[in-house]
């Protein structure tokens, strides 16, 4: 198959390879990337010698990416204020899609995400590799949970880590390097500060959801997954938060400082009985049950429930049973295995738009600072007109999302 990449990334200051040099490297086994859109010459340059050997074309408008007949998918690592629209026009253009999480930064993108899916029928994979990589010990974690390894399950607590810290920061001409206006897009025009681009964009509700979208879109999944929530949502959800800057109605009220949480306590309760517990701690997650628990992260899956699968392992399909009876591969592999097959692959748009609902929900609540009520049904926030409205936001004018 032939690839485009929209959106390369870049740190210059610590030469950080973006995410999408790191994707399209990973395709180099599978698919060539022949076309390479990014609006940052200096990104887009490293980006062709990394994953293409100079040999792609690089364009700035990933319209031009779409125009492409030869191209069968995208791989989208921009921004994730851009996600929701250019995946939309990829996929009414007949493009697959591999789209690097978070996918949404409203939870009314993520429902038109997973509407233009299925009415589109292409393949639409979000790269939360957890449900892939490191070496199965998610999908052990998840395998234990629903063997009732630790009995019935009581509660998670989801570590994500703190969120960054920073402000007041200072305005300057963008790089002539960077296509300043149309980096925003749909984004509200801003001033340039440094900050708001490349990896630190994830600190701003204007183009990201911080910490909580950015490690909960991994960690949550593998909750809501283990508990069999995938397809649901809490139905409460509280917390308390520390911020750089006071918000009023939700809303940031500098443009100089970050406005994404830093360190932060949510409570989610769930069908169920099952309460999730979601903070800055250590990075992982912890499953606890009334015969025990254990802490799953990428480095570890650690505890005596875990020990105790030496003496009694996991039933023989308990992993493949989780991958709809396959044996589980590559997160890019299966993408790519789905191109051909027409499957919905491992980590498909619509259990992870009502995973990262609830990341939403969570900042939503600490952004008005009370406590919601969710119906998972008609997807709204029940009796909280203010917090009802944070479910989508506007678009700056030339940037909208047609036809939804």
């Amino acid at each position: 198959p032939n690839f485009g990449l929209i959106g390369a990334g870049w740190q210059p200051d610590t030469k950080r390879q973006g995410r999408g040099v790191a994707i399209g490297g990973q395709t180099k086994s599978f698919a060539d990337v022949s076309v390479i859109c990014e609006l940052d010459s200096v990104a887009a340059s490293y980006a062709n010698q990394k994953i293409a050997g100079g040999t792609a074309q690089i364009v700035d408008d990933y319209r031009r990416v779409l125009d492409h007949k030869e191209i069968d998918a995208v791989l989208i690592a921009t921004p994730d204020h851009w996600h929701a629209k250019i995946a939309i026009e990829a996929m009414r253009a007949g493009k697959d899609v591999y789209c690097e999480k978070p996918v949404a930064v409203t939870i009314e993108e993520g429902q038109w995400l997973a509407a233009v899916a299925k009415e589109s029928g292409q393949v639409f994979q979000v790269g939360t590799q957890q449900r892939s990589e490191y070496d199965q010990r998610f999908l052990k974690a998840i395998a234990m949970v629903r063997e009732g390894r630790i009995g019935k399950l009581k509660r998670i607590q989801i570590g994500l880590g703190s969120g960054w810290k920073g402000g007041p920061f200072e305005t300057s001409a963008p790089p002539k390097t960077l296509n300043w206006e149309r980096w925003l897009g749909p984004a509200p025009m801003t001033p340039y500060i440094k900050e708001r681009t490349h990896r630190t964009f994830r600190w701003w509700f204007e183009y990201a959801g911080g910490q909580l979208c950015d490690w909960g879109a991994h960690h949550v999944d593998i909750a809501q997954w283990a508990i069999g929530q995938e397809n649901g949502g809490p139905t409460f959800v509280q917390g308390t938060a520390e911020l750089n800057q006071p918000l009023k109605g939700g809303m940031p009220t500098r443009s100089d400082y970050y406005n994404t949480p830093i360190d932060f306590s949510v409570r989610c309760k769930f069908p169920g009985g099952v309460e999730m517990l979601i903070d800055a701690s250590r990075n992982g997650i912890t499953f606890l049950g009334d015969e025990g628990r254990f802490f799953v992260n990428r480095g570890t899956l650690e505890g005596k429930p875990v020990q105790a699968l030496r003496d009694r392992p996991l039933s023989e399909h308990a992993i493949r049973n989780l991958y709809g009876g396959k044996q589980p591969t590559s997160h890019m592999g299966n993408f790519v295995d789905c191109l051909t097959s027409r499957e919905q692959p491992i980590s498909d748009i619509t259990t992870h738009h009502r995973v990262l609902t609830t990341c939403h929900l969570a900042n939503i609540a600490l952004r008005v600072g009370r406590p919601i009520a969710w119906d998972a049904n008609s997807e709204q926030i029940i009796g909280d007109d203010e917090a009802n409205a944070l479910i989508s936001r506007d678009y700056r004018k030339g940037y909208e999302i047609d036809g939804v």
